[in-house]
């Protein structure tokens, strides 16, 4: 009989994503004790997902690399010896990477069961930003927060930070890089930074949350109050912040925030308590992640592109 197939989309190689990934037929592994396997729904296209392919972080990369850290899926078989109870059950399969593929096997301790009432698109989107959200405001949003800054303002997880934000009653600026058309709603001001004036306009916040880096992130911690926190946690820029930060502000803290670090440090209960939390936030309206597109998974290509496209307007999906 032969060995059963699946396919996935595959970096074999590091690189540029357009380049260096590949549609390809792997073989489905057996399932080990304590894992399921899950046939994925549908994955969202996340910056996170795209970095590793390029080698940022080779030390802890392994090749072949199937990319997606998120996404929901149904088990489709749990192994003999253990637990049934999931079996059927859509669920996110979280803590590693893998999601752009049709079958993905993952160990029973880290799915996590999707409750009635939510899409699946809802579902798919509902780890990476809102938990990422949620730790870090829960972290530095204080009573003594008056004014916090969100930088790459039309991202998907900035709405996501910003109602969090507001929901505590702190002010929230957010930054976009050039001016354009955005939903205000959830911002009480909103500054280009192509403005050459926009640090002035801004004046002194006392959290700034960057997923930027390089000058734009220095410049916002040098803009803190004293005692303020720059709560860094993407590198959309491709740069790191200035070394010389903390040197200039030491009043400050910096939080090299990194979503895997938590999820894979903390208790399990703690993790589920986090995703009842934002399956909570979603069911309400309270947070919500506009998907502007869904692509099978052989036009992954297509969905990068999209999904990369400066002014891209929502999370891209696929559909394995």
């Amino acid at each position: 009989m032969p060995h059963p197939h699946h396919q996935a989309v595959v970096a074999r190689r590091f690189g540029a994503p357009p380049e260096v990934l590949r549609l390809e037929d792997l073989p489905t592994p057996e399932l080990g004790p304590g894992e399921a396997r899950v046939r994925m729904i549908a994955s969202p296209i996340n910056p996170s997902d795209l970095i590793p392919v390029t080698g940022a972080y080779a030390s802890r990369t392994d090749l072949p690399f199937v990319p997606g850290f998120e996404g929901v899926g149904v088990v489709e078989k749990v192994h003999e010896a253990a637990d049934q109870a999931l079996l059927g059950r859509r669920v996110l399969p979280v803590g590693f990477a893998g999601g752009w593929q049709q079958q993905k096997v993952t160990p029973l301790e880290w799915l996590i069961p999707v409750p009635d009432g939510l899409s699946d698109e809802q579902a798919a989107t509902a780890y990476i930003n809102p938990l990422t959200a949620i730790r870090m405001v829960e972290a530095h949003a204080n009573p003594a927060t008056k004014r916090a800054v969100v930088d790459a303002a039309g991202s998907a997880i900035a709405p996501i930070i910003a109602h969090l934000l507001k929901a505590r009653g702190i002010e929230v600026i957010g930054l976009v890089r050039t001016a354009r058309r955005l939903d205000t709603s959830l911002f009480d001001q909103v500054l280009p930074t192509c403005h050459p004036d926009w640090e002035r306009a801004l004046g002194s916040v006392d959290v700034a949350f960057d997923c930027v880096g390089g000058d734009l992130g220095t410049r916002l911690g040098r803009l803190l109050s004293p005692g303020g926190a720059l709560v860094h946690y993407g590198l959309l820029s491709g740069a790191p912040l200035d070394p010389t930060l903390w040197e200039e502000r030491p009043d400050i803290t910096v939080d090299l925030f990194r979503l895997r670090g938590w999820v894979h440090g903390v208790d399990k209960q703690s993790l589920h308590d986090a995703f009842a939390t934002a399956f909570g936030l979603i069911r309400e309206d309270a947070i919500r992640t506009n998907v502007q597109a869904s692509f099978p998974l052989g036009e992954f290509a297509r969905a990068i592109e999209l999904a990369t496209a400066f002014g891209s307007n929502g999370k891209v999906l696929l559909q394995p």
